[in-house]
């Protein structure tokens, strides 16, 4: 009987202080609601979740598009207790991503990230990030594109030979996983050379989107002896790494010009090369961003293709006029005008990231609003494509909004799939160039058509990468030559 005593007072005891400590948390938040101080609108947040709750049951684009809808351009929400701002007004993005760029420089970051990926471009800050994209800008440049070209398009011919095997077989798939391989494939060959069917092999082993430690040590060790492979001149590849360790070798160069000319202030207070750190870190941010981002361009842009099948055999005329069985060069393949139509507006519609962020370095007057520094500024990327505020029937699909003659229209605040400004997506120009490689060299070989297991309309998962929530099955069959 005692001990049912001290069990039922311990017990009480226990949910008193609990009840006591939840009432403090409400009254804190309640107190201490940033934006209630602001006077910037939003959902009421609860307990420890803060709105996360809508986002899990919705899904974050749906939840956004809600969100705008109820609140207007500028509103605030909790992701737990981590208060942010969503901003979709075009005069103030302009100020945020472009104008006043210097105060918003960074992005949010994983708290506790250690390893290569702490040094890739999308982890960096202020001074560290704008030494590191002026050093690996270069590589995406037009002259390095073209040298690529014939890595690309190898790996190309391989993709259409797989499509062609479907073909073949009559066989319905999910396009997710070619797509995935062919842009693993290109990112492990194009950008870091890590011999890329060992590669593919080895990630799709363990999960594509996810790198364990394992996986991680791994590529780490196969980096490192590609780093020095180069650097002992064994091997040469106009890839990612030959670009650093071509750099690295010109810097020293004017470095002994510089010391000869007793100017070595200059160079001591400026950082010049990547460490190889560093450069890891910069190919797994590509490996990791640009093979998710592609790969879900590619299968949304599929999915087009086999709803709209007047779409594809327009740009299929398209490829046949402009390049018909020619070699595909990069200069040729951007003679495809209404191809770029259509993958942007497979872009708008269905934009692989869902929102991007940036973090107020300094306070900083946000229209009526003055926020203090440190305030995450959440662009909902999906939601502004969709809005009808800046897009004309925005759920339908139509490719000339892009044509030259209706895109001087457009709000350039409103069409972000890659962001804008300083920090936009540095890979975009290799990204494009690589989905357009696969979608002509698919296109001359084979039909994409809808199949009784194609989803329409789609579901979308409810992650911050887009998805098909149940996958996009479709099926091809041979273009007769």
């Amino acid at each position: 009987m005692g001990y049912c005593l001290i069990f039922d007072s311990v017990s009480l005891t226990l949910l008193v202080i609990v009840a006591i400590l939840f009432a403090c948390y409400v009254y804190n938040l309640r107190k201490n609601n940033l934006f209630r101080r602001l006077g910037i609108p939003g959902p009421s947040p609860i307990p420890l979740l803060g709105n996360l709750l809508n986002i899990i049951r919705k899904g974050l684009y749906l939840n956004d598009i809600e969100m705008v809808q109820k609140y207007g351009n500028i509103f605030g929400t909790f992701e737990g207790t981590i208060p942010v701002i969503i901003l979709s007004d075009p005069e103030l993005l302009r100020k945020v991503l472009i104008k006043d760029f210097h105060v918003f420089t960074n992005r949010r970051i994983l708290k506790g990230l250690t390893g290569p990926l702490e040094h890739g471009l999308t982890m960096l800050r202020d001074d560290a990030w704008k030494n590191a994209r002026t050093i690996v800008s270069p590589t995406f440049s037009s002259a390095k594109l073209k040298a690529m070209h014939s890595l690309i398009d190898q790996i190309g011919d391989g993709y259409s030979k797989r499509l062609l095997e479907y073909a073949d077989k009559q066989e319905m798939f999910d396009v997710k996983l070619i797509n995935s391989q062919y842009t693993l494939d290109n990112i492990a060959s194009s950008l870091i050379y890590l011999i890329s069917p060992r590669l593919t092999s080895y990630l799709g082993s363990k999960g594509y989107t996810l790198l364990p430690t394992d996986s991680m040590n791994y590529l780490t060790l196969l980096v490192n002896e590609v780093l020095d492979r180069r650097r002992h001149r064994i091997e040469r590849r106009n890839d990612f790494v030959q670009n650093m360790i071509d750099h690295e070798e010109e810097i020293h160069n004017e470095e002994i010009k510089e010391q000869s000319n007793e100017n070595i202030q200059q160079w001591s207070s400026l950082k010049k090369t990547l460490s190889d750190r560093e450069i890891l870190g910069q190919a797994l941010i590509f490996l990791i961003a640009g093979y998710e981002t592609t790969s879900t361009l590619l299968s949304f842009f599929f999915y087009v293709m086999a709803i709209y099948p007047d779409i594809q055999e327009k740009i299929y005329a398209e490829i046949q006029q402009q390049l018909g069985s020619d070699e595909i060069t990069y200069d040729k393949i951007h003679q495809l005008v209404y191809l770029d139509m259509v993958i942007n507006e497979t872009l708008r519609m269905y934009p692989p990231v869902l929102r991007l962020e940036r973090i107020a370095s300094t306070s900083y007057d946000l229209g009526e609003y003055h926020i203090p520094k440190g305030s995450i500024i959440g662009v909902p990327i999906y939601a502004i494509h969709h809005d009808p505020a800046f897009w004309s029937d925005p759920e339908e699909f139509i490719p000339e909004r892009f044509s030259s003659t209706d895109g001087g229209k457009r709000y350039s605040m409103t069409y972000l799939p890659f962001g804008d400004g300083p920090r936009n997506c540095i890979g975009m120009r290799f990204a494009l160039f690589e989905a357009k490689i696969a979608i002509v060299k698919a296109l001359r070989m084979v039909e994409i058509q809808r199949c009784e297991k194609t989803e329409v309309p789609l579901q979308l998962g409810k992650m911050k990468i887009l998805s098909a929530k149940n996958g996009i099955i479709v099926r091809v069959t041979r273009r007769s030559q």
